[in-house]
């Protein structure tokens, strides 16, 4: 993981700093990553219902994240109908909790002003 730049224009430093994940700036994303956070496994029809988006938003969205190696897919079957799960990795949750810290930071810098 690099260092980005804090709101305050210093780079961030270490694997536990704040950090702007650009791949988490998609609503969708961030919110199935926020969704997920709380969860072991979550069920594809779950995941669409609770975002309200199609289909092929979750599948759009979850592709990109598992490609990037912050998402785990597990496809199977329940009965004769198949069904895909999703996981944060673990990376994924560092990277969601480096991501929503350093927006946190951004709007502590956005409240105090120039």
């Amino acid at each position: 993981m690099t260092a980005s730049p804090s709101p305050g224009g210093e780079a961030a430093q270490g694997p536990d700093a704040p950090g702007r994940h650009p791949i988490l700036e998609t609503g969708p994303r961030l919110a199935m990553c926020a969704l997920l956070q709380g969860a072991d496994w979550i069920e594809f029809a779950t995941a669409r219902t609770l975002l309200d988006v199609s289909d092929s938003m979750v599948s759009k969205h979850s592709r990109t994240l598992e490609d990037a190696g912050l998402l785990e897919v597990r496809k199977g079957a329940v009965g004769r109908r198949p069904k895909t799960w999703f996981r944060l990795t673990p990376v994924g949750r560092a990277v969601l909790a480096s991501h929503l810290a350093w927006l946190t930071e951004l709007g502590s810098a956005v409240d105090r002003g120039p």
